[in-house]
């Protein structure tokens, strides 16, 4: 989180530090000296109204990007996290990409993807002992899965390192998971093995896809684990209708279990995997149609997504209740399980639904625990996330515009400062004009100063509060070039922008 313009800064005490501060030797010269503030030191965000999030923003200093716009009700305490990706045919004029916003909806940072790729999975991890941002970014197809790789960045913005699948395979889009050992859990593109499908209603001579997960050492891409569904999972417990290639399994989340193994899901068989990590053995299965565990009424899920297991009896799902055509709930939800070890018992432990205004998502979800015990869900292939107490009461709501998704959403704390100088735009007359200020990325900043003059002896001008994505900072008077300075709390300087020539 960005540090909170108050927080232990009086406005005099910012005043004070400013006019102390060192000169700018850079702009021609000129030193902060005494300056008066064009605004409070502390800045109000307005929570979103409750009416639909425009398309796109756009901004006069960074035309090359075009994040879509966040509807934020409520008061989220973190950064979101959103792969904003176009549904289908849909037209959308925003970007796919990476993207963080503000509790507020306002960008933080974006990173928009080339024509016909998109981001799944963008969350905040640990990666060399360092806090990272990680992604996975590929081409999706028709059946659902991805071909691409891992993506991770670093506190600057710099990538640092790529996740790929071994063996000759991609990875796919479903799951991007970093260790703590330096390693990486990831889905693999299926390939399409042929095998006898009678037994459930196809032919004897068909083909299957096979699900792969494997984990890999991020820095040299040995594969440590290669899982492969068909040598530990039949075809006859899928419940998903048999077309050819029969994709039986649909494996979309793995996840670390507090005893050192892996626990999988997969949406086709309604059921959760827990995998010996060394021998890749099946050690137990829940759900499906050859569960370990009973199940009480309430506790099945289908379709399910995002299984992760947060103590040794109890995990989280998002239980999508729907395929799209085949709809076995009345909506999706959040869901908690707490599991009875000696009795081979699962019951609902909590359960997360927007209840004014159900959901139900056909594909895609995830449920994410926060450190204080409130919780995010990410309601998929729907434009919506949303955050709950730990009693289920919804404390706040995100949404995107019609016709994106995000496959996933997290809430979460992020301290960026960009290897990139921030970024200027200037519209000047005769007696003053308007220049726009913004730094993609950078959470450090609470003010920016502009300084105006001709090239080469630029003078201080007005300092303003920070304003979202994009500042606005008018100024008097004429004036040839302008550079603008991206300030912290304490008045220290962080970032110049290059000089820009109105």
């Amino acid at each position: 989180m960005p540090p909170s313009p108050q927080t232990g800064t009086t406005r005099a005490q910012f005043l004070k530090r400013l006019g102390g501060a060192a000169g700018l030797a850079a702009l021609g010269g000129a030193s902060y000296g005494a300056v008066r503030l064009a605004g409070d030191v502390t800045v109000q965000r307005p929570v979103s109204p409750a009416s639909a999030p425009v398309a796109r923003r756009a901004y006069a200093s960074r035309r090359d990007l075009r994040p879509p716009g966040v509807e934020v009700t409520g008061m989220p305490n973190g950064y979101l996290l959103l792969s904003p990706s176009i549904k289908g045919a849909s037209r959308v004029a925003a970007e796919p990409g990476a993207l963080i916003v503000d509790s507020a909806g306002e960008p933080v940072w974006f990173r928009p993807v080339p024509d016909h790729d998109a981001v799944t999975n963008l969350a905040v991890s640990r990666f060399g002992g360092q806090p990272v941002l990680s992604w996975w970014q590929g081409q999706i197809n028709s059946t659902g899965y991805g071909q691409g790789e891992g993506v991770i960045l670093d506190a600057a913005y710099r990538q640092v390192a790529s996740v790929r699948a071994g063996h000759g395979r991609k990875a796919d889009l479903h799951e991007l998971q970093l260790t703590p050992e330096g390693t990486a859990l990831i889905t693999c593109f299926p390939q399409p093995v042929d095998a006898d499908l009678s037994a459930v209603g196809g032919p004897a001579r068909g083909q299957v896809l096979e699900n792969v997960i494997q984990e890999v050492d991020v820095r040299s891409g040995r594969v440590i684990l290669e899982w492969r569904s068909l040598d530990h999972v039949p075809v006859t417990d899928s419940y998903h209708p048999v077309r050819e290639p029969f994709d039986y399994l649909h494996v979309n989340s793995i996840d670390l279990t507090p005893d050192g193994h892996l626990l999988i899901s997969a949406r086709h068989t309604w059921a959760l995997y827990k995998i010996h990590r060394r021998t890749g053995e099946v050690i137990w299965t829940l759900g499906g149609k050859r569960s370990d565990f009973s199940l009480d009424r309430n506790a099945r899920f289908s379709w399910q997504h995002d299984a992760r297991q947060l103590s040794a009896d109890t995990i989280s799902l998002f239980d999508d209740g729907s395929d799209g055509p085949l709809r076995t709930e009345s909506q999706s939800r959040g869901l908690v399980l707490a599991l009875d070890g000696a009795t081979r018992r699962v019951r609902v432990q909590q359960t997360y639904e927007r209840q004014h205004r159900g959901l139900s998502a056909a594909a895609m979800g995830n449920v994410q625990t926060l450190a204080g015990g409130n919780v995010l869900v990410g309601w998929g292939i729907e434009p919506y996330a949303t955050e709950f107490s730990p009693a289920g009461r919804m404390i706040s709501d995100i949404r995107m515009p019609a016709g994106l998704f995000s496959y996933r959403a997290f809430l979460d704390r992020w301290t960026g400062m960009p290897a990139a100088a921030p970024a200027l735009a200037v519209r000047a007359g005769r007696r003053g004009g308007v220049a726009r200020a913004s730094w993609n990325g950078a959470t450090a900043v609470t003010h920016w100063r502009l300084y105006l003059g001709q090239r080469g002896a630029l003078r201080p001008g007005p300092i303003v509060p920070r304003s979202g994505f994009e500042t606005a900072i008018p100024f008097v008077g004429s004036a040839g070039a302008f550079r603008a300075v991206a300030l912290d709390p304490q008045g220290r300087r962080l970032g110049i922008s290059p000089a820009v020539r109105a």
